[in-house]
């Protein structure tokens, strides 16, 4: 176990990359006709995956928080074999990128990925003219064929990465490509993807996250890059800060694209004040602590922070959108009420929604966080009001995205 005693906030922090960003400009530096430098880079497990993935399709990188990355031509293999690691977004992503590389990919994966559902990524790649085989457990994911679909339609209720995949992707096929998505869910992430391409040299065109053109033949042009720092994983500072004391982020960007950049939004209707002074984002905790209510269908991943923030505040905060929470790191819904449980909060579920009867305090005591690295922060986080110590059955989890977490906190 590893004890994490009551503390409060009161810390200057430079907040890590963001994982979202720097995976979405790892593949555009791939695909780029000439060399990239990003900036401001992590090493995060996610992050090391996708790095991988570049290096067995051809690239040279070197460096360390600066990458200098070298893509080679798209030359067609006959076969290359990549690992996303646990990384979903990699996944999603980098099926149909990896396809302009070979014509034959086999995919493999780890952890809690191997049993995670993926049906929703079958049916999307075979729409595009891709042949998908898979053995009994899922992986290896074996990819033949070519995207020669010129009109491809989706279902955008499970996740977004698949489309951020194909409109990477789509730019360098000999065609048109024209995407019609139903129920897309978690649309900044969309905006993020688009931002990234534009940045390196293509436009698409966007009809109300409905219909996307993008045009074939195109070209990423390799440049020198800025990662943003993480909105997700500031999102545990910020909200420490909230309820306790103060923190001062730097490394933000105040109109960034991220979609957990909302959480400003949140700790403002809780109560908190909010300020940017000199480029950095300064939090102070809330006089009163006043009960939220959040819609999670473009922020699921926010749930495991702000059940805190709820806990802490003084009457029942509301959460709509909870079936997105289920196909995790963990199935956050359950892990989240298993956390209550232990903290003495009591909550009620309903469909598609559950509301927290948060009273200001917590009990502490035993965390299983069921190797799900945005459980073990928020966690982390609860300490700040707690009466008692809390303790992590692992804390190693947060180097799936924040490996820093702990140091940055002095814990």
């Amino acid at each position: 176990m590893n004890r994490i005693d009551p503390f409060i906030f009161n810390q200057k922090i430079e907040v890590n990359a963001s994982k979202s960003h720097l995976q979405r400009a790892l593949a555009l530096s791939l695909l780029a006709k000439n060399e990239t430098t990003l900036i401001g880079c992590d090493h995060s497990r996610d992050v090391e995956a996708c790095k991988q993935i570049l290096c067995d399709l051809g690239c040279k990188i070197e460096g360390t928080n600066t990458l200098y990355i070298t893509p080679l031509s798209l030359t067609k293999l006959e076969q290359v074999e990549i690992s996303v690691g646990e990384s979903g977004l990699a996944l999603r992503m980098f099926s149909s990128i990896a396809k302009l590389f070979a014509k034959t990919v086999l995919i493999q994966a780890e952890g809690s990925l191997l049993s995670r559902p993926i049906d929703s990524l079958i049916d999307s790649l075979q729409k595009t003219g891709i042949l998908v085989k898979q053995s009994t457990s899922n992986f290896p994911l074996i990819l033949d064929g070519e995207m020669s679909s010129k009109e491809i339609h989706l279902d955008g209720s499970f996740s977004s990465q698949i489309l951020s995949g194909l409109l990477i992707s789509a730019p360098l096929l000999p065609h048109t490509t024209t995407i019609f998505v139903d129920n897309l869910t978690s649309k900044p992430y969309i905006d993020l993807t688009l931002e990234v391409m534009r940045d390196f040299g293509v436009k698409i065109l966007n009809e109300n996250y409905e219909r996307f053109e993008i045009k074939g033949n195109q070209e990423y042009n390799g440049r020198d890059y800025q990662i943003e720092g993480d909105w997700s994983g500031a999102a545990n500072h910020i909200v420490g800060a909230a309820i306790s004391g103060n923190v001062q982020l730097s490394g933000l960007q105040e109109n960034s694209k991220q979609a957990d950049r909302i959480i400003l939004l949140i700790i403002k209707e809780y109560g908190a004040h909010v300020e940017w002074v000199n480029g950095n984002l300064v939090i102070t905790k809330a006089e009163f602590r006043k009960p939220i209510t959040v819609d999670l269908i473009d922020n699921p991943d926010l749930f495991p922070i702000l059940s805190i923030l709820a806990c802490s505040a003084s009457g029942t905060s509301s959460f709509t959108g909870t079936k997105r929470l289920i196909h995790k790191e963990s199935n956050r819904l359950k892990t989240v009420m298993e956390m209550l449980n232990v903290f003495g909060v009591e909550y009620t579920l309903s469909e598609n929604q559950i509301d927290i009867h948060g009273t200001g305090n917590i009990f502490g005591g035993k965390i299983n966080c069921h190797n799900d690295h945005r459980i073990a922060m928020s966690a982390t986080v609860a300490a700040c009001f707690s009466t008692n110590p809390i303790e992590l059955d692992n804390r190693e989890c947060v180097n799936k995205s924040y490996p820093s977490f702990f140091n940055v906190l002095g814990l």
